[in-house]
Formats: structure tokens, C-alpha cells, sequence
């Protein structure tokens, strides 16, 4: 794992905890990141998504001497309902750590 994921868990850490949100499975691609989450507040996720995104953006900006925007565009959010599906987003993210 190179240092841009380090930081991007570290804070993914501290935001998930000050905008109480559970993380129960996570990866972290190139171009995108999979989290399987639990917010315990309205807006949580939100607030961590915002709050994360703001930090590493800065972080990585500053590192290659560069600005602007680094995604396409807000996040994505579904609502887990049903054990099957949970089992299926599950295994869908673990076994995305597998490929290229």
C-alpha cells in the first residue's frame, strides 16, 4: 500500500469516527474506493465523505504541485436492504483487493 492510501485510510479513520460511522468493509482502487458503512446520525456519511475528501485532495494536490478537483463528481450511496444483498456488497469489495 503506497502512502496516498495510508493517508486516505487514516483519514477515512478519524472521519468515520467524529461523524460516527461505522466501517465494516472497504477497498481502495486506483480511481475509486468501495465502503460499506453504517452512519448512526442523519448526514453522516455525508459529513465523512466531505471531510475526507477535503483533507486528501489537499494532501495529494500539495504532493504533485497541482489543483483542482480529483473525482468527477459527489459519491455514490445505496441503502443495504436484505442479508443477500449485505453478503453480495461484501464479497463484491473483498474480492475487488484480488484484481489488477
Amino acid at each position: 500500500m503506497n502512502k496516498y492510501f495510508f493517508a486516505y485510510v487514516g483519514w477515512l479513520k478519524e472521519f468515520s469516527v467524529k461523524c460516527k460511522v461505522d466501517i465494516h468493509a472497504w477497498v481502495l482502487m486506483t480511481n475509486h474506493v468501495h465502503l460499506l458503512c453504517t452512519p448512526h446520525e442523519a448526514g453522516g456519511v455525508s459529513r465523512m465523505m466531505q471531510a475526507l475528501g477535503r483533507h486528501y485532495v489537499r494532501y495529494f494536490n500539495h504532493s504533485y504541485k497541482r489543483t483542482g478537483t480529483l473525482w468527477e463528481g459527489r459519491f455514490k450511496s445505496c441503502l443495504v436492504e436484505g442479508e443477500a444483498y449485505l453478503i453480495h456488497l461484501y464479497r463484491y469489495i473483498e474480492l475487488n483487493q484480488l484484481g489488477p
